[in-house]
């Protein structure tokens, strides 16, 4: 009963205080109004692409041979200069498979032109398979990008990026797979 009485006097309280409550700390990232949102002037920006090019292992004698994956990118909340790329890669050579998901920030230089420049960092997971033995490794590195719009929605880019990995024990050969990779890529934004 001491409850009931104690969440009515301030429930009451709280609706004959009227006026408007402000909040004491404005929030970081303004939230759109539901006009914006009808309308569908806001929204963060997106893309999805098809990637093609070359990968190169530091191996020795190793040569560039091809890779192929599909890009999601989208702006980042807390910054307009950053676009985040989720990839998805496949390479598939000789005696060695490797399958990898990618995060790549690129922070973008003259945002809004027709060309854009990027430039960031790059972590990843991969599944190695060489010959009937497989196993996870861990990528990271860094990488510059190139964007062109060509309308409104279609672009075309490329990308080159070094990618060192965590060692990993194939048979019984502690082992790494480092590589540069350099791809262009076809795309929709939306």
């Amino acid at each position: 009963m001491k409850k009931i009485t104690l969440l009515s006097v301030l429930a009451s309280t709280l609706i004959f205080a009227g006026g408007d409550i402000t909040p004491v700390v404005e929030p970081m990232v303004p939230t759109p109004s539901f006009e914006e949102v009808d309308t569908g002037s806001t929204g963060i920006p997106m893309g999805i692409a098809l990637l093609g090019g070359v990968m190169l292992t530091d191996e020795d004698d190793a040569e560039w041979n091809p890779i192929y994956g599909a890009e999601f990118s989208f702006k980042c909340l807390l910054s307009d200069s950053v676009r985040s790329q989720v990839q998805f890669t496949n390479y598939d050579e000789d005696n060695l498979k490797m399958m990898q998901l990618s995060l790549n920030p690129h922070y973008i230089f003259n945002q809004g032109s027709t060309v854009e420049f990027g430039v960031g960092p790059h972590v990843g997971i991969a599944q190695v398979e060489v010959g009937s033995e497989d196993d996870i490794i861990y990528t990271y590195g860094a990488g510059a990008s190139v964007t062109a719009n060509l309308t409104e929605h279609f672009f075309l880019g490329a990308e080159a990026r070094y990618e060192w990995t965590t060692e990993t024990t194939f048979a019984n050969v502690d082992t790494n797979f480092n590589n540069a990779k350099v791809f262009g890529k076809i795309g929709y934004s939306f």
